[in-house]
Order: C-alpha cells, then structure tokens, then sequence
C-alpha cells in the first residue's frame, strides 16, 4: 500500500544499524525479509530521546513472546539514540509529522501479521506480546482492544486521574467494553493486519473511519487479557489536549454528507451529557487507581467542556494545528 506520508527520506533501523532509504527501497527490503515477525508493535513519538526509552525497554524485555518487531515512528527526528538498541527495532524517522500520519506510516511499513498500537507513555508488562497472539489465536474478529491501567505517577493530580478517566472510559479496569456511541482510543489495540482494506489509510482514517467500519461489521471485540500501563502526568496542560482532540475529530465531520452533519450538529448540545454518562461510572469505580473526589468530578467536567469547545472549533474552522497536539 502506498502511503503519501512515507515520501521523501526515512531511517529503518535493521540488524542495529541505522540507514536511510525511500519508500520504494523500504517496500523492496520488506520484500525480500521471508522470515517476517508475527507481531508489529507501533510506537509513534514526536518527542526526542529518552521519551520512549521506559516504553522501548518493556517491549525489549517481553518473555516468552512469539516473534516481533517495535517500529519507532519517529516525528521528531531524534527519538532514539544514534545507535538503534536492537536488531528487532526499526526506526523511520519522519520528522514534522503527527501523531495521526505516523501511525498511518506505521501500519504501512509493518511486516507482522498482527500489529499492535501504543504509545511512547506506556509500558507493557512482560506477557504483554504473548497475550495478545494468544487472544487473537483464540477470535477472529479483526481488531481487539485491550485493558490500559493507570500509572501510579499519574494518580496524584486530580486533573490527571480525570484525563485518564475520559480519555480511556470503556477500555480501564473498571469497564472494558465497545460502544455505538464512542470509537476506541487505538492504544492498546492490535489487529490483524490482512483485515485492512485494499486501499491505502489516510492519516486519521485509521483512528475514525476504519475503527468505525469495523465497529458497525462487529469485527471489533475486547481482550480482558491484554493490558498496558498508561503515565501521563500534564496537570491543567491536559486541558490543551483535549481542547485539541475535540478539533481533530470535529475537522472530520466537514467532510461527512449533508444529512450525517445535520444530525451531528443537532446532536451536539447533547454531547456533554453523554461523556458525563460515559466517564462518570468509571471515575466513581475507581478506573483511576484510587478514590475519587469532588475535584475529580470538577476536573472531569472541565475537561468534557473543552472537548466540546474543541469539537465546535473543528467543525466550524477545520483542524488547524490540533493534530500536532495529541
């Protein structure tokens, strides 16, 4: 598949060097590799090193896992070190780009049979891998979500439990479910990667679109067994965050038929009330990691606010630099 984001010049790193190559040259060393890894572990950042050293050392320390490659998509230009740690990393660095086309280069030059997405705060435990091959052996829907725990570091602000709350309400200790009215965040998801459509994923598309597709066929389930350790410690900065994901995904009902924005917009006054109904019952079952109080639910509220704010914004003026944000 070919992916506009890829053009220009990318650094893969393969038996513990470092080179550049082009899509082309990429798609041809792909290729040639007969002995592909069963799983593609995907870990974009657009932070310099040692931001992902916690997250690349737990994927290094996996035991017992099948084979795999951890394919560090690197929009800052200086996400590792000058030399790559280990033979299994592959690091294309594609500076300037978000999160959203990094994850779409991601899935473009990921060789395992199933692929799994996280991000360069979270740290896996050492069954991590082995977990998920051993849940997607056992279902044949596409895409699987697992659970995503919050990090003790992130349990002392109150802004901090309540933006891990919203951010993964349905996919925490507390509740793990797929919902009609709210799409997964895509970390902590895997899927198989022969369930991707013939044509190419556009950034975003992956996030929005397809998670939808698949949500609709009923080709995306949970896994209780997968879990993933999530630290985010932003204090009132979250509040920017979410300001910025409620843009990025009201951008993309600007392209949405007529009808479908009608209904949206209608919808609209609404969403506050429908987040609360969703995060509220996992704040209040201690999904953070510890007991909730008056601040979380303040926080909380705050929070939804400015996802609607940002939705608005989105939706009215596009996603100007939002992207850039998550």
């Amino acid at each position: 598949m070919a992916f506009p984001h890829l053009r220009g010049t990318s650094f893969v790193a393969e038996n513990g060097g470092c080179s550049s190559a082009t899509l082309a040259e990429v798609s041809a060393e792909i290729d040639e590799l007969t002995d592909a890894p069963l799983i593609s572990v995907l870990l974009p950042t657009v932070n310099p090193w040692p931001a992902v050293s916690s997250a690349m050392a737990s994927l290094l320390s996996q035991t017992a896992a099948p084979p795999f490659e951890v394919l560090v998509l690197d929009g800052h230009g200086a996400a590792l070190s000058a030399t790559c740690p280990e033979p299994a990393v592959r690091w294309l660095r594609l500076p300037g780009k978000d999160s959203f086309a990094l994850r779409a280069a991601g899935i473009a030059a990921a060789r395992g049979a199933i692929v799994v997405v996280s991000e360069d705060h979270c740290t896996a435990p050492s069954d991590w891998l082995a977990s998920i091959a051993a849940a997607h052996h056992a279902d044949a829907r596409s895409a699987l979500v697992g659970v995503t725990v919050n990090h003790p570091d992130s349990r002392s602000s109150a802004m901090d439990r309540a933006n891990f709350v919203l951010t993964f309400a349905g996919q925490n200790p507390s509740r793990l479910d797929i919902r009609w009215d709210r799409l997964p965040v895509p970390t902590n998801l895997s899927f198989k990667r022969a369930a991707l459509p013939p044509a190419s994923l556009g950034a975003g598309e992956f996030e929005y679109a397809w998670l939808a597709q698949l949500r609709e066929a009923r080709a995306l389930g949970v896994c209780p067994s997968v879990v993933l350790q999530h630290k985010q410690s932003w204090g009132w900065r979250v509040l920017g965050v979410h300001l910025a994901s409620g843009r990025a995904y009201g951008a993309t009902v600007r392209g949405w038929p007529w009808k479908e924005r009608w209904r949206w917009w209608l919808a609209l006054p609404l969403l506050p009330l429908r987040l609360a109904r969703l995060s509220i019952p996992d704040l209040l079952g201690e999904a953070a990691g510890s007991t909730p109080h008056f601040g979380d639910l303040f926080c909380l509220v705050t929070l939804i606010l400015a996802n609607l704010t940002g939705q608005i914004l989105g939706a009215t003026s596009g996603a100007g630099t939002s992207r850039q944000r998550l």
